[in-house]
């Protein structure tokens, strides 16, 4: 008599996923995804990796920034609800720690706002952090060690969940009796939309005379909601923008307001502000007359697809597979970046802003005027 179907099924099951699961298996399934889907498959075509280490290694000495391999349930749980894993914490180029999220993994072990950041992991290269962060599992505890008030500090931090706010910051700014709409946006995750959708109606209700969106720090997220967001903001007819892959057109957008918002808009932007961010700001500039101000952007102009290439570890390859184009087939910025109408200065952004406005001829009345 045969084994039983329930323990074939189980034996079968196993030996699939110890095959799927080798390296050499691993490898060829993103060789595979590489040749079929990747942008630049012409730069990598013919290399090999004797592991996903050494590939993106390779990726990044080609140009590549952006291709990554992460976890499937962390990739959902951001762009769905705008949470993410990792310590929830926002450092500068020295070190000194911008922001520490409510809730975050960092809050609860104690690190705060203007303390500076030594090592992670022992590591002082303040470019190897988000990678070290990254590549730690959930739940493993990273050493950290930092200054505070000129005393030094060791924490250990365990690394797990926390919430980043899509709509970080969204209120009306009073100034030579003029209403100033502000928000700022940390990312375009699905919540994005909503926060942005009821601030917009709030503002359109108090009669703003200008509207600041703030992408300094805004990586990025879904092409679907930057394009949501400039629906209500945006009119015109035909394609507003569309993505183009190897294998030709992945996505064509078209206007769908035709009255769209009135008011002139100001864009803050940094050299962190990337791709969806970067999308969203161009289109204001080209459709709504935008002025954008601060530094040159990431240069992003790329987006990515996500592809399952592991089941015993959940791992998904994030890969780079079209650019993001204009009608007239231009690229939405270049590598360098989107060069901002007027240099963000230190000190006061919104009477800079304003300034700006009025540097390219966009009168801002005051409230209650056309």
């Amino acid at each position: 008599m045969g084994l039983p179907l329930l323990l074939i099924v189980l034996l079968v099951n196993l030996a699939y996923g110890a095959e799927y699961c080798s390296k050499e298996e691993l490898l060829l399934r993103i060789s595979g995804i590489l040749e079929k889907h990747y942008l630049w498959w012409d730069k990598v075509k013919g290399a090999t990796w004797k592991d996903e280490k050494e590939l993106i290694e390779h990726l990044r000495k080609i140009g590549d920034r952006w291709t990554s391999i992460t976890k499937r349930d962390e990739d959902r749980l951001w762009y769905s609800s705008s949470k993410m894993v990792g310590l929830g914490i926002r450092w500068d180029e020295k070190g000194y720690v911008l922001k520490v999220f409510p809730g975050s993994p960092a809050e609860k072990h104690g690190i705060k706002e203007g303390d500076l950041l030594v090592s992670i992991q022992g590591e002082t290269d303040k470019n190897l952090w988000r990678k070290i962060i990254r590549e730690a599992e959930k739940g493993e505890t990273l050493k950290l060690e930092l200054v505070r008030d000129g005393v030094f500090i060791r924490l250990e931090v365990v690394k797990g969940e926390f919430f980043v706010p899509a709509v970080e910051e969204n209120r009306i700014i009073e100034l030579d009796n003029r209403k100033v709409g502000y928000i700022k946006l940390s990312n375009f995750t699905q919540p994005a939309l909503e926060g942005f959708r009821e601030a917009m109606e709030n503002f359109k209700e108090k009669n703003i005379s200008v509207l600041v969106i703030d992408l300094r720090d805004n990586g990025g997220g879904l092409i679907s909601v930057a394009k949501g967001m400039a629906d209500i903001l945006l009119s015109g007819e035909g394609v507003m923008f569309y993505l183009d892959g190897r294998a030709g057109n992945m996505g064509v957008y078209l206007f769908k307001n035709r009255n769209g918002f009135k008011k002139p808009i100001v864009v803050l932007v940094n050299k962190n502000t990337a791709s969806a961010a970067e999308l969203f700001t161009v289109l204001l500039k080209r459709y709504a007359g935008a002025v954008v101000v601060g530094e040159n952007t990431a240069g992003k102009y790329v987006g990515s697809n996500i592809f399952s290439i592991d089941q015993c570890n959940g791992n998904v390859l994030r890969l780079i597979t079209f650019e993001m184009k204009l009608p007239n087939g231009e690229t939405i910025t270049t590598q360098k970046g989107i060069n901002p109408d007027c240099k963000l200065e230190s000190g006061e952004f919104i009477n800079q802003s304003l300034q700006c406005l009025s540097i390219h001829g966009l009168e801002v009345y005051p409230a209650g005027q056309p």
